[in-house]
């Protein structure tokens, strides 16, 4: 995108920052932020509408005055569709944002967001930056630090690239995408996130999700990321008014990562079920499905345990349909005989049970974080040149294994409760 950047007074922006950026915008669609000695204050969202561009100088720092809160950036037609889509939507197109120290930006609202629809949205996990139902939109050059909600969310958005992100002692998901998206290449990213670096969630939580559909056509590449886990979510939303949208996670590639340990592959309930009524509960009815799912040259960290101190099964945990999935020139640490003695494979199939006490004794206030009942299968997975503990591995076991789950009849003395689901593996084919 070639814009002409009008350079806007570091003077104006010292002064009344979201006023003067805004004013800047409007006149001239292209702002750039000079290099400013003092962060860039905001007390409402960045509006960006369709065409317009905003380029701010790498060593700037923007931040949300106390109490304001919020996403920091946004596209002008923003909506809250976990109602499910209405008709004669608005979409904005062509955006450029880059450049910036985007840092601390906080889960509440933004008291003086202009546009209402925000206000339907506040409740919810949104982003630093934030776009919904935007199609050619460039986010690039960026560092993200300290913040507590994701750190760009992408709800129904197409043909978008997230470019050369930074994640700074950032404490939730990086890149955050929702259903119904496609055409996306996010790639160049660096730094820890304190949930998943990157997720693609066509299904997700309704306190997570601004939208759900498919996810088609994603590239994610060149990630060096340190400790950090995927996610792939798919699934089946069902609308309160019984309407049912199928979410499937389709056509994408991973390939030159470094620094994930975990690709969690399942859709799995919402963990605050335990606090709602039955009729309010938020899961998926299906497994969902992926399909057409590549990954290579993924170099990996194994380790035991993940977020809050749930057990792995796997580096690729699958709990959901599957169909063609490849792994190629992947590379872990630890040797294959190692892996299997921690009860472990590369690519795990099957569902998982973990129980979350919330903090109580009495087992009736405990709850379910999986989906431990559940049948999945996985086929046609296709292993090319993966090497564990620096040798080549060629061993099924190792490889790949079906989980079976079973009730523990010592619960809830003991913990997890279990189930009876388990996974169907049909179709492997490994090349050294």
């Amino acid at each position: 995108m070639e814009r002409d950047f009008f350079e806007i007074d570091a003077a104006l922006l010292r002064e009344n920052a979201s006023q003067a950026l805004q004013q800047a915008l409007s006149a001239h669609q292209a702002v750039a932020v000079p290099r400013l000695d003092f962060p860039m204050e905001l007390d409402r969202p960045i509006v960006l509408d369709s065409g317009s561009a905003l380029s701010v100088h790498p060593e700037t720092i923007v931040r949300m005055k106390a109490g304001c809160g919020g996403c920091m950036a946004r596209n002008r037609h923003v909506y809250d569709e976990r109602g499910g889509v209405g008709e004669n939507i608005a979409c904005d197109r062509d955006i450029l944002l880059e450049g910036g120290i985007w840092e601390e930006s906080e889960r509440a609202p933004s008291v003086n967001d202009p546009d209402e629809t925000m206000r339907d949205l506040s409740h919810i996990i949104s982003g630093t930056v934030f776009f919904n139902r935007a199609e050619r939109v460039v986010i690039r050059h960026m560092t993200l630090r300290r913040g507590n909600q994701y750190g760009v969310l992408l709800a129904a958005c197409r043909d978008f690239v997230v470019d050369d992100l930074f994640f700074d002692d950032y404490y939730k998901d990086g890149v955050h995408v929702n259903g119904p998206s496609e055409n996306g290449v996010i790639e160049h990213m660096r730094g820890h996130c304190g949930d998943d670096f990157v997720a693609l969630n066509a299904w997700d939580w309704d306190s997570s999700s601004v939208s759900f559909g498919g996810i088609r056509n994603i590239v994610v590449r060149h990630i060096a990321c340190e400790g950090d886990e995927m996610r792939l979510i798919p699934g089946r939303k069902t609308y309160k008014s019984g309407r049912k949208t199928l979410c499937p996670v389709e056509n994408c590639v991973f390939e030159d990562i470094s620094g994930v340990y975990n690709f969690k592959m399942y859709q799995q309930p919402n963990c605050h079920n335990g606090e709602r009524p039955a009729a309010e509960r938020d899961y998926s009815d299906i497994p969902g499905l992926m399909k057409n799912i590549v990954f290579r040259r993924v170099h990996i960290a194994a380790r035991a345990g993940g977020l809050a101190e749930v057990s792995l099964d796997g580096v690729f945990e699958i709990g959901a349909d599957c169909c063609n999935a490849a792994f190629e020139d992947v590379e872990l640490d630890v040797t294959a005989a190692a892996l299997k003695d921690a009860g472990m494979a590369l690519v795990s199939v099957g569902p998982k049970s973990s129980t979350w006490t919330r903090g109580y004794s009495d087992p009736a206030k405990w709850c379910e974080l999986f989906e431990p009942d559940l049948i999945c299968t996985a086929e046609n997975l296709a292993f090319a040149r993966v090497r564990m503990g620096g040798a080549p591995c060629a061993d099924k076991d190792a490889l790949v294994q079906a989980r079976h789950l079973t009730v523990n009849p010592d619960y809830p003395r003991t913990t997890p409760r279990g189930g009876t689901g388990y996974g169907v593996i049909k179709g492997v084919d490994i090349q050294r």
